[in-house]
C-alpha cells in the first residue's frame, strides 16, 4: 500500500509527531507485510531498539515481526512481544479500501514481562549476533508500564486509530467531491461544445437551396467567370458552415462571410435588393462566435420581402461603445408582423436562427449579451447584438 506523498500519508506523519510529544516515544503504520507506511525517525527509538534495528540481521527479524503484528492485528487490538522479548502494542486502523493497515507502538517492558525479557537477552543476542553486553546496558533505557500505564496507552491509541479513520474518510470525500466537480466541468464543456456545434448546424436550409437552383439556371444561362464566382461564394459559405475549423472567428471574418452571402441572394433577387456594410477599425478582430450575423440577414431578406418586391436596403455597421461590441442589421423592407415579432422575442419562431444567435452569443460573451429588435410599421426592422467585452481578446494583426 502506498501512501507516500498523500494525504494520508501527511496525516500519518502528524499523528506519530503529536504522540512523540505526547508520550516521548513514536508510533509506527505498517501493513500485514511487515512494511512501514510512514518515515522511520529512528532518532526517536529507543536506543536498545535502534541498535537491533540497525543491523542487517536485526531490522530483517523486526520487519519479520511486524508482518506477524500484522496478521494478528487483522482481528484486533493485540498486546505481544517482539522477538527480542519487547513489548509492542498493535492497533488496526480501519480505512475503506486499505487493508491491514496498523499503527504500532512499542520499545517498552511491562513489569509482568520484564524478568523473561533479561532471561532471553543473551540467547536473543547470540541468535542475531549482537553484542550481549552493549545490550544489556542499552536496556536499561526501555520504559517498564504499570498495568495503568499500559491501559493509558491502549486507549490513546484506539483514539488515534478511530481519529485516523474518520479524517481520511473525511479527506476521501473531499477528494471524491473535487473529481465529481471537475467531471462536472469537463461534461459541462463537452455539453456546450456540443450545443454550440448542434446551435451552428441550425441554419435554415431553404437558402442553400434557393441558391443552388440560382446556380443551375446560371450555369445555363452564363458561359463560366460570372458562375464560377458564384460557386466559390457558396462553397465558402457552406465550408464555414458545415466544415469549420474552429467555433470562433474576427468579426472581419464574419463580415466577409456575409458579403457573399448578400451577394448571392442580390444575383438571385434582383436589383430590388441592395446592401452595405461598415465595420470599424478597431472592431474588425474582436472574436465572436461564426455564423452570428448571416442568420440576421438571412431573417431580413425572410420577413423584409413582400409580395410587392418593393427594393430593399439592408444596412450593417459594427460599433464599439466603451466596452461593449455593438452590431447592427437595419433593412427598409416591409418590416416585421407583429405576431413574427412576438415569436422573435420569445425565442419560438421557427426557422429564424435568432434564438440560436441569441444562444450563442450568451455562450461567448456571457449572460450579458443581448439582442434588441425593433420595427417601424412600413420601414423595415432593426436587430442590435449588444455584446460585453469584458476580458474579451481580439486577435493580432500581426
Amino acid at each position: 500500500m502506498d501512501v507516500e506523498n498523500s494525504a494520508l500519508s501527511r496525516l500519518l506523519r502528524q499523528m506519530d509527531h503529536t504522540f512523540t510529544n505526547m508520550t516521548g516515544q513514536t508510533i509506527s503504520f505498517i501493513d500485514q507485510e511487515g512494511q512501514w507506511q510512514s518515515p522511520l525517525h529512528l532518532d526517536r527509538f529507543t536506543a536498545f531498539c535502534r541498535h537491533v534495528v540497525n543491523s542487517d540481521s536485526g531490522r530483517e527479524r523486526c520487519q519479520s515481526c511486524n508482518h506477524s503484528f500484522g496478521l494478528c492485528t487483522g482481528k484486533g487490538l493485540n498486546v505481544m512481544r517482539c522477538h527480542m522479548g519487547v513489548s509492542v502494542i498493535s492497533v488496526p486502523v480501519p480505512i475503506t479500501g486499505k487493508q491491514g493497515l496498523i499503527l504500532s507502538y512499542g520499545q517498552f517492558l511491562t513489569q509482568d514481562t520484564k524478568a523473561e525479557f533479561y532471561e532471553m537477552l543473551e540467547q536473543n543476542c547470540a541468535e542475531l549476533k549482537l553484542d550481549y553486553r552493549s545490550l544489556r546496558d542499552l536496556a536499561g533505557t526501555l520504559r517498564v508500564l504499570t498495568q495503568e500505564e499500559l491501559d493509558a496507552r491502549i486507549q490513546l491509541l484506539k483514539l488515534f486509530a478511530a481519529y485516523i479513520s474518520s479524517t481520511e474518510a473525511e479527506l476521501r470525500t473531499r477528494q471524491e467531491y473535487t473529481l465529481e466537480v471537475e467531471r462536472k466541468l469537463a461534461l459541462e464543456h463537452r455539453l456546450r461544445s456540443m450545443e454550440f456545434k448542434f446551435l451552428q448546424s441550425q441554419i435554415s436550409p431553404h437558402f442553400l437551396f434557393n441558391t443552388l437552383n440560382l446556380l443551375m439556371r446560371s450555369a445555363y444561362r452564363e458561359h463560366a467567370e460570372h458562375t464560377a464566382d458564384l460557386i466559390c461564394d457558396l462553397s465558402d459559405l457552406l465550408r464555414r458552415a458545415y466544415h469549420p475549423k474552429n467555433s470562433l472567428c474576427t468579426l472581419e471574418e464574419e463580415l466577409v462571410c456575409v458579403e457573399k452571402y448578400l451577394t448571392l441572394q442580390q444575383q438571385r433577387l434582383g436589383p430590388e435588393v441592395t446592401f452595405q456594410i461598415r465595420c470599424e477599425p478597431d472592431c474588425k478582430q474582436i472574436m465572436i462566435p461564426v455564423l452570428t450575423i448571416q442568420p440576421l440577414a438571412e431573417n431580413a431578406i425572410i420577413h423584409g420581402l413582400d409580395q410587392d418586391t418593393r427594393p430593399m436596403y439592408i444596412h450593417i455597421t459594427a460599433t464599439r461603445r466603451e466596452n461593449q461590441l455593438v452590431i447592427t442589421i437595419a433593412d427598409t423592407g416591409a418590416g416585421i408582423p407583429a405576431s413574427v415579432l412576438k415569436q422573435l422575442e420569445q425565442g419560438t419562431c421557427a426557422g429564424s436562427g435568432l434564438g440560436n444567435v441569441a444562444d450563442r452569443l450568451r455562450l461567448f460573451f456571457g449572460p450579458g449579451a443581448e439582442i434588441k429588435i425593433s420595427r417601424v410599421q412600413d420601414s423595415g426592422a432593426k436587430i442590435q447584438l449588444l455584446c460585453p467585452l469584458d476580458g474579451q481578446e481580439v486577435v493580432s494583426n500581426g
